[in-house]
């Protein structure tokens, strides 16, 4: 591993191997003072109030505004893989998924670094790019996004650059960009306002590695920068170290801070271990607070298994872990994202057996709406994208062969 690279870590999705670097806990203060609260909804038990620093701080407890027969259900109409074959829809990775205005699906190819497109009803269409350094070659890429001009940006650490094609898939232009650090899935985008945002590393910082977000204008010359929200504690790692490196990955079912940016230059943080959910400005001043009530899940043997498992690639590379260290409880939830309207879609922890995957979906107020059940195990690298009635969500079937889904969000009248 050379000196400045980091890679990814499939536990905690934001926690970096570094080389000699140790990555900066920034501790998230959320506290309440003098309140004023907002009439509750009908048949809701929680509530919403303000703060007199202007903070909304909404509670749920255990309980749903959605009654019976009111909750959104999601119906499988499409899915694009195949698990033998030759052709463009056998995929080996899919790094990343967007969607385009006209319903096509834009998907990255990890192992042969290429974008392959399908129509709205699954149809191939074309490639897109190529491994290697030339213009509209591909050599790392970790993310992609739709920029202001309607192109689809993609981000190329290993070229050190920004890729830019049209919807035609016609190479438009490059643009410089940090390399050497992979963060995947990839944090980055671009707001309403046509600001572009990545990672970066705070120079500032002596003798250290502090990983930043940092904020390009139309230009895309960099403005200013933001330390992620990190968990506000010490994180439990089991880890490898050595005269040149350091490989460390979370201890399994350990309670973590999942992040995300927001199309109107807000982010949101979420503590997975206290079912809070925050939304943050630029700035860092904190705007929501969302909390829940929860009965964690027991650690069964059967996850003990499986998470013993998915630590076999550390095992191989020299690791050893602990089993101890491993909770008897779960954290709250896995991730979560923000859909074009503001919901918020909250992955919940896989119960052992339990096909397909749990959703708490929560309105923009940030009351706790009810549960959704995607039929399919929804991958979060890359994350569901929400939209327009549908997500689409990247899935394994039990081979572990990845596929793409979309699925139609049926949404009783008046829910």
């Amino acid at each position: 591993m050379r000196a400045h690279e980091a890679l990814y870590d499939s536990s905690t999705r934001r926690i970096l191997f570094v080389a000699w670097a140790v990555v900066a806990v920034i501790a998230l203060a959320l506290g309440i003072s003098g309140c004023a609260s907002e009439a509750p909804a009908s048949g809701w038990g929680g509530t919403v109030d303000t703060l007199s620093s202007g903070q909304v701080s909404v509670y749920n407890p255990v309980g749903s505004l959605w009654s019976a027969g009111d909750g959104w259900v999601l119906e499988e109409e499409l899915r694009i893989g195949t698990l033998e074959g030759t052709g463009p829809d056998m995929f080996g990775a899919i790094t990343d998924l967007e969607v385009d205005r006209y319903g096509r699906f834009w998907l990255f190819e990890g192992q042969a670094q290429e974008i392959r497109v399908f129509d709205s009803s699954g149809s191939f269409v074309r490639t897109v790019g190529r491994k290697g350094e030339g213009p509209g070659e591909f050599n790392q890429v970790i993310g992609m996004t739709w920029g202001p001009d309607e192109h689809l940006w993609l981000v190329d650490p290993s070229n050190n650059r920004l890729s830019v094609v049209d919807t035609t898939g016609a190479f438009v232009d490059s643009h410089p960009t940090i390399g050497g650090i992979v963060v995947m899935p990839w944090p980055g985008g671009f707001d309403d306002a046509g600001q572009f945002y990545t990672y970066g590393v705070d120079t500032a910082v002596d003798d250290d590695f502090a990983l930043v977000m940092v904020r390009h204008g139309l230009d895309l010359q960099p403005i200013d920068s933001v330390a992620p929200p990190e968990y506000p504690g010490e994180r439990e790692y089991y880890e490898i170290k050595n005269e040149s490196s350091w490989m460390m990955t979370g201890v399994p079912f350990t309670p973590s801070m999942e992040w995300r940016l927001d199309r109107d230059g807000t982010y949101w943080g979420g503590l997975t271990g206290e079912y809070r959910l925050f939304q943050l400005s630029w700035e860092g001043d904190t705007l929501r607070s969302i909390r829940r009530d929860y009965e964690p899940l027991q650690v069964t043997p059967t996850d003990l298994d499986e998470a013993k498992e998915r630590l076999d690639w550390f095992i191989e590379a020299g690791g050893k872990a602990d089993w101890s260290r491993i909770p008897a409880t779960k954290p709250a939830f896995d991730d979560f994202v923000i859909d074009e309207d503001g919901y918020i879609w909250v992955q919940m922890i896989a119960e052992p057996g339990k096909e397909g995957r749990l959703f708490d979906v929560f309105d923009p107020a940030g009351r706790y709406l009810g549960e959704v059940l995607a039929p399919f195990p929804a991958e979060f690298n890359p994350a569901p994208i929400v939209r327009d009635g549908y997500m689409y969500a990247v899935s394994e079937d039990e081979l572990e062969v990845p596929f793409v889904v979309r699925a139609r969000i049926e949404r009783p009248e008046g829910s």
